[in-house]
């Protein structure tokens, strides 16, 4: 029951977050475009350098989430296979599980940075807290699917996904 509900709140998230990259990273492209037309011919636009950088911050954590849901992150699997299949198991068990530290330590001093972060954006009249909210954000999303890949390696139930 806690694996289902785990895995279907791990799915939805993962949809929401890749959804979300999609926008970001199509945003950003329009607003370059943007500022190439208004630079040649009108006046530059002031703020969209800086939404760019923070679109592509977010997008950045965010594809993180996707990455790593999805296994697509770098890796190097030489090691693993010279073990028996059962050590192969635990090991990328144990994986998982220093990513999840990982995760867990980046959680909290991310968030420890945001609400102690009093700054405001150079070009625009937001604080620095909302941009640097993608970090707590992606890390408890990040936990989250580290728990249910934890729980399919351990059940022998991991789905081999694209």
């Amino acid at each position: 029951m806690f694996k289902t509900i785990l895995d279907r709140i791990s799915r939805g998230l993962d949809i929401i977050c890749g959804a979300l990259c999609v926008v970001m990273i199509g945003a950003m492209v329009i607003l370059t475009a943007a500022q190439i037309v208004f630079r040649t011919w009108f006046t530059a636009l002031s703020w969209s350098d800086e939404v760019t950088r923070y679109l592509l911050v977010w997008s950045t954590f965010l594809g993180a989430t996707c990455v790593y849901r999805h296994s697509g992150n770098i890796s190097i699997t030489f090691i693993q296979e010279a073990f028996p299949k059962a050590a192969q198991k635990w090991l990328r068990v144990i994986v998982h599980a220093i990513c999840f530290a990982l995760f867990l330590v980046l959680l909290y001093y991310g968030w420890m940075y945001v609400v102690s972060n009093p700054m405001t954006a150079t070009s625009l009249p937001i604080k620095m807290s909302y941009i640097y909210l993608c970090v707590p954000i992606s890390m408890l999303i990040l936990l989250i699917h580290a728990l249910v890949m934890i729980i399919d390696e351990i059940k022998g139930t991991k789905e081999v996904e694209g």
